[in-house]
């Protein structure tokens, strides 16, 4: 079995931060709220370092038509 890319976040304390207000906006945990958190880390500078996998289980998410879901 092949092993997955370890990709790690450069700023894991901004990432808790983040991650709690996407729970709190979308009411509970779940993968959205994941989704959001990442968009949270990234507009306030977060990043990361190590390979992406070149696809991953949510490339349909991001292609469906309900793109304003964080506004």
């Amino acid at each position: 079995m092949a092993t997955k890319p370890k990709v790690n976040r450069t700023n894991p304390e901004l990432w808790e931060a983040c991650k709690r207000e996407a729970v709190e906006k979308m009411g509970k945990f779940s993968a959205r709220a994941m989704q959001h958190a990442v968009v949270l880390y990234k507009s306030r500078g977060g990043g990361y370092v190590g390979e992406k996998p070149a696809h991953s289980g949510l490339d349909k998410w991001k292609s469906t038509k309900d793109k304003n879901i964080f506004d």
